[in-house]
This record gives C-alpha cells, structure tokens and sequence, in this order.
C-alpha cells in the first residue's frame, strides 16, 4: 500500500493524477506538514484530498 486514497467519502478513487507535499511553518508550535493528492472518482469527479500528518486525518480540500 502506497499510502494514496482508495475512497473519498465511500467513493472509489479511479485514478490519482498528481501528489505533493506541504512543509511549512516547522519552526512555530503549530507546524503544517501535508500529503495532497488530486484524484479522479469513478464518477468522472476531480477531487482534492490530503492527509494531516500532524493529526493523522484525511480532509477534502474546499474551494474558495
């Protein structure tokens, strides 16, 4: 297992397009440290995730 989603919200991912990392804040009492991934679910649906590894939770990432 690679660590990439399987399912976002009970739907099975199709296809991960791209990943990356955010490192930042390291030097503060709140440092952010995540895994982004965009994903395509079988429904055709483009969808932003990433893992916290700060807390170890997955999140959606929300548009503005």
């Amino acid at each position: 297992m690679d660590g990439s989603p399987r399912k976002v919200n009970r739907h099975p991912v199709a296809l991960v397009r791209e990943e990356w990392r955010v490192v930042d804040r390291w030097w503060t009492e709140d440092p952010v440290s995540r895994r982004y991934f965009e994903v395509v679910l079988e429904s055709g649906q483009n969808v932003v995730v990433f893992r916290d590894e700060e807390v170890g939770c997955w999140f959606t990432q929300r548009g503005a």
